[in-house]
């Protein structure tokens, strides 16, 4: 009888024990993904006066297990890609049950690769986390994001003269060159010539280059766009130095930029070497 007591207290004893096997932690699967918001891509910061790129992704790396979690880190973009250079721990630990973030600091050294970049085309990464584990080989989880490389406009009107003097009465031919330094296609909106100081001086023919595709200067080969103008003065211009700013206003960023030029005019009774107006 006695036996028989025992024998159910022992029974009830171990029903009010909580299972060993959910008191132990289980070996769950650690997780791995971007930190940084990358969705549908993420564009890089750009310096576009100096072509610069400089700016950091972050990731994370989820460890609930009991123990602590040793990665291996590999970053590879497009295969044709050079001048993005990434630095990053290659060798990263996450304690024991923890969220933790790592950076992977992006950089570029040659701007005119930068620049040569088509913002069209977007740069894949895929960053890779292996498991540093003895025994059996352990599949590797990889994350991936699209890059891009904003858009940078700055056309810059550049006139060197042939010439710097003209008489009263005549015109001489000059080149407004516009150089696209930017990074995508751009146009002249606007072409303006301010002339200072002499009211009978005219610049004809700027509107020519208004509304012209340009392609970005020295970029596969590609030429600035020239125009080509008249400075004309007037029959009734006296002898004085002119003062000429042309003002072109970009269609990609709306900015105006200028360039000045200085030109001699010289009244009619001076002797010329100037072609003659028709």
């Amino acid at each position: 009888m006695k036996r028989g007591v025992w024998f159910c207290l022992a029974l009830l004893f171990c029903a009010t024990l909580p299972s060993i096997s959910g008191q132990l932690p289980t070996n769950n699967e650690w997780e791995f993904g971007w930190d940084t918001e990358v969705e549908p891509s993420y564009t890089l910061a750009l310096d576009g006066e100096k072509w610069k790129i400089q700016d950091t992704l972050v990731f994370f790396v989820d460890n609930p297990r009991i123990n602590d979690l040793s990665l291996n880190i590999v970053v590879e973009f497009d295969e044709d890609l050079e001048f993005l250079d990434a630095s990053f721990e290659e060798s990263i630990t996450v304690s024991a049950q923890s969220n933790e973030t790592f950076s992977i600091d992006l950089s570029t050294s040659n701007p005119d690769d930068v620049r040569g970049h088509s913002p069209s085309d977007k740069i894949a990464i895929v960053v890779t986390a292996e498991e540093s584990a003895a025994g059996a080989p352990v599949s590797p989880k990889e994350i991936d994001a699209d890059l891009d490389v904003p858009r940078f406009h700055k056309l810059l009107p550049e006139v060197t003269l042939l010439a710097s003097k003209v008489d009263a009465g005549t015109w001489i031919e000059e080149s407004l060159l516009l150089n696209n330094m930017g990074n995508s296609v751009d146009a002249a909106t606007k072409i303006e010539a301010d002339v200072r100081n002499c009211p009978l001086l005219e610049i004809e023919g700027l509107e020519a280059g208004e509304d012209t595709q340009i392609q970005p200067t020295n970029v596969d080969g590609n030429e600035p766009l020239e125009i080509v103008f008249r400075i004309a003065p007037s029959s009734a211009h006296s002898t004085s130095t002119c003062e000429v700013t042309i003002v072109v206003t970009s269609e990609g960023n709306g900015l105006e930029r200028s360039t000045t030029i200085s030109i001699d005019v010289r009244d009619a009774s001076s002797t010329t070497n100037s072609n003659t107006g028709d």
